[in-house]
């Protein structure tokens, strides 16, 4: 089901530690924008966009983890949502989250790495703006940045069952060294169009020029 923007108003936006953990730390206040839930076969997209009307109290990093809170308009009833990574952290900040009820954002290191040639995937749609993190293992929060400023595609694999989808990576700055296997990656970055995109639980196929990111399946 294709979601629908709802405009929302109070919106706050915290950081997302470790629910154990008594911490709060508010990053946005005041602000106003749409927030969109959605679902495709078993995924669920949340979609979170601000206006430029919040004040910014504490500094937002792309790919960091925050959850909001907020109000419907017309409505006095406060809304908490679910925690979303940071797409743009802009005057204009876009979250965003797609939970799968079959792969959690959180999977496990014993899924083993596809080996595709690079020949073996066609180009689906040109990214530019792409930004490419690993997020820290569970129960941590966190993330390091390993590409920024990037340009490649989404891709997709010729053969297999499923097909496996995911990003490959031209050029870009190289922030942080990444090997083939390393898991939790996360990419955000624009279409042609300047629609905001983000993949997570990708897993590095290749460190090379291009870099590839697919997401994998346990063996």
């Amino acid at each position: 089901m294709q979601g629908i923007p709802v405009p929302v108003k109070n919106v706050n936006i915290y950081a997302y530690f470790n629910p154990t953990e008594p911490l709060q730390e508010l990053v946005i206040e005041g602000a106003t924008g749409t927030y969109t839930v959605g679902t495709l076969t078993t995924n669920i997209f949340y979609n979170l966009d601000l206006n430029d009307d919040g004040k910014r109290v504490n500094p937002l990093q792309v790919h960091g983890r925050y959850y909001a809170t907020f109000e419907y308009e017309g409505s006095k009833k406060s809304i908490t949502t679910v925690w979303m990574f940071c797409l743009d952290n802009s005057d204009t900040p876009k979250f965003g989250r797609t939970i799968s009820l079959f792969h959690s954002d959180d999977a496990n290191d014993t899924a083993t790495p596809a080996i595709v040639d690079q020949s073996d995937y066609i180009k689906l749609t040109p990214l530019h703006d792409i930004t490419v993190s690993q997020l820290f293992p569970p129960p941590a929060i966190g993330q390091r940045t390993l590409i920024e400023h990037g340009t490649g595609n989404i891709i997709g694999t010729r053969i297999g069952t499923p097909h496996l989808m995911g990003v490959e990576v031209d050029n870009g700055e190289l922030v942080g060294k990444f090997a083939p296997g390393m898991k939790r990656i996360i990419i955000s970055g624009r279409t042609d169009s300047g629609e905001l995109i983000s993949r997570t639980d990708l897993t590095v196929i290749s460190n090379g020029k291009p870099a590839i990111f697919l997401r994998t399946f346990p063996s």
